[in-house]
């Protein structure tokens, strides 16, 4: 009886297995003649170049998906089978390409371009998902190290997990936003001409490529997502130049391509207003990108032992640092040597030669935050201090005495010639 019940079982379960797989079999033939018609429909009202390569490039994607399946299309099309069914469609797209007048080289260019659109815009989504995953990380990792500051070693290690995954994040940013730039410059490839120049077919053919491509959804992301990693705590001194410069970077950028946007949607209705929204955007990330610039930078003084007065502009910090020095200079009539010397050297060891000289002031005037004379005038202030709190070294005074005995000596014999 028991042995009964088993093989009933197992037949009950070939036979589900089989009604499965048929399913299966079942979606995949009708998925794959449907996408089949779908394109033959689309090949019949193509207008231009460009809907011709995108015809060709989703018929090498649908034989790249439908390959591994052409023994059970071969049965499931007959008379016809995978390969012929392949051929008759792009030999209908050949046909319809020669009614339209368009030269093969023409296609396979923007078939290339298309292609390169595809790839960069499956880059933007993976990065794009990999830098959710790492804003959660980071969150969890704050979480973490709150709960763990009475315990040394395991927030030491909580605080180098966190420093990985801010370094990772904004190395992430910093290349998702090369690539949104990259998928814009290469969609606008494919023209030719200037945007000013181009008919409104052919302005709705890119703003068409621009939506497909989510171009201007990715770009607001990026700016997004960048104010969420300014806000975002444990940045470090190089954390903010990299910030400023990459600002730089991307309002560069979006100052050449912007107005290109702008033209393509002025005569549109749903997206005529989305460029002036990045721009207000880009306008908020600029703004309080400067904000925690010269407050990292005032941050990053203190911590070399030198207290500012509050600045917020490069004018403001020129003067203040400036200032600064002017009274350290007065007050070596007052203090023992040694302690201003230290204090000197602290700032110069610890942050002048590692942050300030090398990175801070480079990128302050890459950016326009400071001028060539002010970056002069403030590492004029920095000689200036080391000057005077530098020991005037003993081969000074000997060479110094040396010229004075020589003197004499010269005098003494000119007397005695006399």
């Amino acid at each position: 009886m028991r042995t009964f019940k088993l093989v009933a079982l197992l037949v009950l379960l070939a036979i589900f297995s089989t009604a499965a797989q048929q399913m299966s079999d079942r979606a995949i033939v009708e998925k794959f003649s449907k996408t089949v018609k779908d394109l033959y429909e689309a090949v019949d009202v193509a207008k231009s170049a460009f809907d011709c390569a995108d015809i060709s490039a989703s018929i090498e994607a649908l034989k790249k998906e439908f390959s591994v399946h052409k023994d059970l299309l071969d049965r499931a099309l007959y008379p016809d089978d995978y390969s012929k069914t392949i051929a008759n469609l792009e030999g209908r797209l050949l046909v319809r390409q020669k009614d339209l007048g368009v030269i093969e080289t023409q296609i396979a260019r923007i078939a290339e371009l298309e292609s390169q659109v595809r790839e960069l815009s499956g880059k933007i989504e993976d990065l794009t998902k990999e830098n959710e995953k790492l804003f959660g990380g980071i969150k969890n990792l704050q979480r973490a190290h709150q709960l763990n500051m009475e315990a040394a070693a395991a927030d030491r290690a909580t605080i180098d997990s966190l420093t990985n995954v801010v370094a990772r994040l904004r190395s992430n940013l910093k290349e998702r936003d090369a690539l949104v730039f990259a998928l814009l410059d290469t969609l606008f490839m494919q023209y030719d001409k200037d945007v000013a120049s181009m008919s409104d077919v052919e302005k709705q053919g890119v703003s068409v490529r621009l939506e497909r491509r989510n171009v201007l959804t990715n770009i607001k992301k990026s700016i997004s997502d960048n104010l969420v990693f300014l806000q975002s705590t444990s940045l470090s001194a190089n954390d903010y130049v990299e910030i400023a410069r990459q600002n730089q970077r991307f309002a560069s950028q979006w100052k050449g391509l912007g107005p290109k946007i702008s033209s393509i949607y002025l005569s549109g209705k749903q997206k005529k207003n989305e460029p002036a929204v990045i721009d207000s955007m880009l306008s908020t990330w600029s703004a309080k990108v400067d904000e925690a610039t010269w407050r990292g930078l005032a941050a990053l003084m203190a911590k070399g032992g030198v207290q500012l007065s509050s600045f917020a502009n490069g004018k403001e910090f020129t003067s203040c640092f400036s200032a600064f020095v002017d009274a350290e200079i007065k007050n070596a009539k007052n203090e023992p040597d040694d302690v201003l010397r230290k204090r000197f050297n602290t700032f110069n060891d610890e942050v002048w030669q590692k942050d300030i000289a090398p990175a801070w002031l480079p990128v302050l005037m890459e950016s326009g935050k400071i001028t060539a004379d002010q970056k002069a005038e403030i590492e004029k202030s920095h000689d200036s201090w080391e000057k005077a709190v530098t020991p005037v070294s003993p081969i000074v005074y000997i060479l110094v005495i040396f010229v004075i005995m020589l003197f004499l000596w010269s005098l003494g014999r000119r007397m005695r010639k006399k």
